[in-house]
């Protein structure tokens, strides 16, 4: 926006110089004639007020057309202002515009980075309570594998065609174990025999 104040200085116009014209001739007039008689005096005088009345005549029409002038340029100013204030205003709407689509988007990318924030974090927290039952779960499993194993006992009856309780097929039944801790007792001559 030119914000330069254009020069308002009048020109010097027709009307002007008529009024000047006037004053001056009448004053020279109305000079010459007051050293004559009384009447010649009365005649200055009258000539005198005539050429300040045709001087103001003049004067009041070239205020008018001054005034004339300077409205319309006024007229113009406005007019010009107006226009450069309304592009001016054109140009804001359109910056508004453009940056309230861009304030959408990043609302949108933000609200978008909130939620993937929000799933990110409940994933990490599933993860670190997968990571301690895992670790009770190792820990557990450690600690069975470092328990101490002891051997068991053997109990061999006299019998050498006994059947290995421990071999192959995996461990002893209960009854099996029953009888281990139980041996069979049998009559005293089946004992000479052996």
């Amino acid at each position: 926006m030119n914000t330069a104040v254009t020069p308002r200085k009048a020109n010097p116009s027709p009307l002007r110089r008529y009024a000047w014209l006037s004053l001056l001739s009448s004053a020279v007039i109305a000079v010459a004639v007051a050293f004559g008689g009384v009447w010649l005096a009365r005649a200055g005088v009258a000539v005198a007020v005539i050429g300040g009345i045709v001087a103001c005549g003049f004067a009041w029409r070239e205020v008018r057309v001054t005034r004339t002038t300077m409205m319309a340029q006024q007229a113009a100013d406005s007019r010009r202002t107006g226009e450069k204030l309304h592009a001016e205003r054109l140009q804001h709407v359109r910056l508004l515009q453009v940056l309230q689509g861009r304030n959408g988007d990043l609302r949108s990318k933000l609200n978008t980075s909130r939620a993937e924030a929000a799933r990110l974090s409940q994933e990490a927290a599933q993860l670190r309570g997968d990571k301690a039952a895992l670790q009770v779960e190792l820990a557990e499993h450690t600690a069975a594998a470092e328990a101490e194993v002891l051997a068991l006992p053997r109990r061999v009856s006299g019998r050498g065609d006994g059947v290995d309780l421990w071999d192959g097929d995996g461990a002893p039944t209960v009854v099996e174990l029953q009888a281990l801790a139980n041996p069979p007792v049998y009559p005293a001559s089946e004992r000479r025999h052996a």
